[in-house]
């Protein structure tokens, strides 16, 4: 079951987060747009697992079209959505990996006769997902969370053009790093790091909101970091065992 699980999961995350454009996401509203997006990540998701399903691909077609014309046509695009969307979506995932465990016993990328190889894709499929997770899933979710923070904030906190954003990724990133090659301390001299180079130009007592605003987005920015590390380094445990 967690095989299926993690490719399954492994395809949703490909398609939703990389595969799908600025522009798509832009143009969302177009039935044709919405529909492409769909089948992109369903072609992907069936890259992914490396067999042909058509059980399988239907529904992941028809529930991630049906969840994504939701939201796209009735619900705010704010953290509430993107929270219930996503969660949704892991529920159809989970719901097949429970039911339709067996069927990627035949999948071309595991059924090679050489366990090792079957073993490293796998463990290469753990590390993509944290790393969408960590990066692009990770920004938006982290994005959407301060989002009304920011807009309190304005024009106040001035910097390079997605900084901030290039910032996390790269935090993100290196947390995820610091864990799997088991050295988490790290992380604390991350945390100083990014602190005194934060922190270090805001000398004005009355930006009180931007420092707040600061220590909320690092705050969430490691805990999701080290949530998605520590799960991905608990799966390579249990398929190293």
């Amino acid at each position: 079951m967690l095989v299926t699980f993690i490719l399954l999961l492994t395809g949703h995350l490909l398609g939703d987060f990389v595969c799908q454009t600025n522009s798509m996401v832009a143009n969302k509203k177009k039935p044709l747009i919405l529909v492409l997006h769909v089948a992109v990540v369903t072609l992907v998701t069936g890259l992914i697992l490396g067999v042909f399903h058509p059980l399988v691909l239907a529904i992941v077609f028809a529930t991630h079209l049906l969840l994504d014309a939701l939201k796209t046509y009735r619900f705010p695009d704010n953290l509430r959505s993107f929270l219930i969307d996503q969660g949704l979506h892991l529920l159809v995932i989970f719901v097949i990996a429970l039911k339709m465990p067996e069927f990627v016993g035949d999948s071309f990328w595991l059924d090679t006769g050489d366990l090792d190889l079957g073993l490293f894709y796998l463990k290469a499929m753990i590390t993509l997902s944290a790393f969408i997770l960590l990066v692009p899933a990770g920004g938006t979710l982290i994005s959407k969370a301060t989002q009304r923070f920011s807009t309190e904030i304005g024009d106040s906190l001035d910097g390079l053009k997605d900084g901030g954003k290039i910032i996390g990724y790269l935090e993100r990133s290196l947390v995820f790093l610091f864990i799997l090659v088991g050295h988490p301390g790290g992380i604390g001299f991350l945390v100083a790091a990014k602190s005194i180079l934060r922190f270090g130009d805001i000398k004005d007592p009355g930006q009180r909101k931007v420092t707040e605003y600061i220590i909320i987005g690092t705050f969430l920015s490691f805990g999701w970091a080290l949530l998605v590390s520590v799960l991905a380094q608990k799966a390579f445990e249990y398929f190293s065992s």
